[in-house]
């Protein structure tokens, strides 16, 4: 899924660090191999999510598995369009 933060970064990776299941939340199994899989790990990245909790815990698990440049976005998305920072409202046909 899209998500508008994405539109406006050239290297954006949309992968869920957990997921909702029957029984609460559970971590991703996948989600460092996902990383990995587009990232190393000296590259710099920033991690957001709609409030700041999960990409949080995400950054944390990032830096434990040894990426050395990790930064939280700080409040999410939703602290992102508090500050009025650009956001690109809605996907013309070459966005999807």
């Amino acid at each position: 899924m899209l998500s508008p933060l994405m539109l406006l970064l050239p290297r954006a990776l949309s992968t869920p660090a957990t997921f909702i299941s029957m029984s609460g939340k559970v971590k991703n199994p996948d989600f460092l191999k996902e990383v990995s899989s587009v990232c190393n790990k000296e590259d710099h990245l920033v991690v957001g999510c709609q409030s700041g909790v999960r990409s949080l815990y995400a950054t944390t698990d990032l830096v434990a598995d040894g990426y050395k440049d990790v930064k939280d976005m700080g409040g999410g998305y939703m602290e992102w369009v508090k500050n009025k920072f650009p956001v690109k409202s809605s996907l013309g046909k070459e966005d999807l």
